[in-house]
């Protein structure tokens, strides 16, 4: 019932049977709903339900503050998503070091930190990036960069990295291994091969 008045919409019709669809209003949303709640906690005898739900969900300040039918357009993101988020990515990335760190050390981090991370990213998107700063790379750019990187890498310590990935892969099986092991060594007995006969052909 509650996830129902929550994702109510006066653009969203009701799932009636009629010819044409109900459209309800912010208001009449917000009455129904509260009707439904009453009486609800009144068949069934929950007066401090009602109580607690009247006073922190659907009251009209507290009701703007979490039902999408109090505004024009449809919200894509629910009440503490935005916040809860912002939360676990101060944990994760500044108070990962710290249990129960004190108000004024959080207080440091949300202005040294956060908040210039947060203008860094409205600047982004707003395309007001400084000028002269470098425009971040297309994904075709990307590849390219990453395969010269990789080419650009000794045919040894290529081979070895693939190796390590190999071993280190958890999930293959030990035949798959072998196998995966035996065309890498192939590969690199190739490379050498190459490279061999193109030093002899010079010389």
């Amino acid at each position: 019932m509650w996830r129902r008045h929550l994702h109510q919409h006066p653009s969203i019709p009701l799932n009636d049977t009629n010819s044409t669809p109900t459209h309800l209003t912010g208001d009449e949303i917000y009455k129904r709903a509260t009707q439904e709640v009453y009486d609800y906690c009144r068949k069934h005898d929950l007066a401090q339900t009602w109580a607690y739900l009247w006073n922190r969900w659907y009251t009209p300040k507290q009701w703007v503050l979490w039902a999408r039918a109090s505004c024009d357009a449809i919200p894509h993101t629910k009440t503490t998503m935005m916040v809860e988020s912002t939360w676990r990515s101060i944990k994760r990335r500044d108070l990962h070091q710290f249990n129960r760190p004190h108000l004024d050390l959080l207080i440091h981090i949300v202005l040294t930190n956060l908040l210039l991370h947060i203008r860094r990213k409205i600047h982004y998107i707003l395309g007001q990036r400084r000028i002269g700063r470098p425009r971040p790379l297309a994904k075709w750019q990307e590849n390219l960069k990453s395969e010269w990187e990789n080419m650009s890498q000794p045919d040894e310590y290529r081979s070895m990295a693939k190796e390590l990935a190999c071993l280190k892969d958890k999930t293959l099986k030990s035949n798959a291994k072998v196998e995966l092991l035996a065309d890498i060594e192939a590969e690199s007995a190739q490379a050498i091969s190459l490279v061999a006969g193109s030093s002899a052909n010079i010389s």
